[in-house]
């Protein structure tokens, strides 16, 4: 989970350092962005279903060996042509192991307290954007090679990753079924399913405004060009992801997803702010409020998606809800890139806030026609033995 993140927070410093060297528009280096949510979409609509018949652990490091490649890819590129080879392979690995990765979070903890799913998935991933942000922005800044040095890290962390998964549980061969394409799983209770995928969708909209134009807003719309210094700026919105995550698996799922909804608004109108009046200071409190809104609206709505489903069916339930997310996410990053060149950062802000606002208001609104329901999805109780689910009532 950590890594994912990282994956795709990695170039975030670097692209106005691409941009200056390679002479690149807003346009091109958020297509750079875009290609990771693309390849990662493809690679849920063709193996999303892969975890069913291999088990997580082998979809976990195939996943990694895909994410290794593509930070090579990063980590020896001369050109535009070769970053783009990099993000695709990257969305693959990711899209590989992201949903398996969740569910192994949720099998880990006991019925009684799986819905603990969201915060520490949200807290894993918080982690890897602050590795992402402050190393990125350290070896912009610093490091002797721009645009490499921070990949070098990277690829270490992604060979730590799969020795460990390595050791994950092996899948019983009897238990195994065989794979083949289908279309994303869809879960019976599909009123949270949808409050829960629309509410990752809004997290992940931010994600694609903070690391796809974050660091050339924070350098051109607010004035701040020291590399290290706008990473830490974008650092505080990944710690305030964290800190919020240790408690928003007390708050239900829920009411996490209605704050967060009110946290993203607050933060993309001082974002906004920040362009406007040219402070650093309003970006800041962005990164403090933001990051917070991010945190809850992706803590809850990944809770509500990993309770919908059986646990047979969780992790390809799990890849359907990031499907949509990703695909918001690349949507986002184009429309702000292809704005941001066309009318400047600022236009494009507004649009992207616009849109990803929309998407957390969305999220609750689904959520209201639960009358009878409790603000979090019960789950049995243990040590009450579930019974597997039978694919008719899926």
């Amino acid at each position: 989970m950590a890594l994912a993140l990282w994956a795709s927070a990695a170039p975030t410093l670097v692209y106005p350092a691409y941009a200056a060297e390679w002479h690149l528009t807003t346009a091109v280096t958020t297509t750079v962005f875009a290609a990771y949510p693309v390849a990662l979409i493809a690679t849920l609509l063709l193996l999303g279903g892969l975890p069913e018949a291999v088990g997580n652990r082998g979809t976990i490091l195939a996943g990694l060996g895909f994410l290794g490649l593509g930070t090579l890819a990063f980590l020896l590129a001369p050109n535009l042509a070769l970053l783009l080879v990099g993000r695709a392979l990257m969305g693959v690995g990711v899209g590989l192991s992201l949903g398996p990765a969740t569910s192994v979070i949720a099998a880990s903890w006991s019925d009684g307290t799986r819905d603990r799913t969201g915060s520490i998935a949200t807290g894993a991933t918080a982690v890897g954007l602050v590795a992402a942000l402050l190393i990125g922005g350290a070896t912009v800044q610093f490091g002797p090679s721009p645009l490499r040095s921070g990949y070098g890290v990277l690829l270490a962390a992604i060979v730590v990753a799969a020795i460990a998964a390595w050791f994950l549980p092996r899948r019983a061969r009897t238990t195994a079924s065989r794979w083949r394409p289908r279309p994303p799983a869809v879960p019976q209770r599909r009123r949270p399913f949808l409050a829960g995928a629309l509410g990752v969708s809004a997290a992940f909209g931010v994600g694609a405004i903070f690391l796809g134009i974050g660091a050339q807003f924070a350098r051109d719309a607010v004035g701040s060009d020291d590399a290290f210094v706008n990473g830490v700026i974008l650092a505080i919105s990944a710690a305030a992801i964290g800190v919020v995550a240790l408690v928003a698996g007390r708050l239900g799922a829920t009411s996490a997803l209605r704050l967060g909804a009110l946290g993203v608004a607050l933060g993309q109108g001082l974002m906004v702010t920040a362009g406007a009046t040219h402070s650093l200071l309003a970006l800041v409190l962005t990164s403090i409020i933001g990051g917070a809104g991010y945190s809850l609206l992706f803590s809850g709505g990944i809770t509500l998606v990993t309770r919908s489903a059986p646990a047979e069916h969780r992790a390809a339930t799990t890849s359907s809800a990031y499907l949509v997310a990703y695909l918001v996410q690349a949507t986002v990053a184009l429309g702000v890139g292809a704005i941001g060149t066309a009318q400047g950062l600022q236009t494009a802000l507004v649009a992207g806030s616009a849109t990803v606002v929309a998407l957390a208001l969305a999220a609750v609104l689904t959520l209201r026609g639960r009358t009878a329901a409790p603000a979090v999805i019960p789950a049995p109780q243990a040590p009450v033995r579930t019974t597997p689910t039978k694919a008719s009532s899926y």
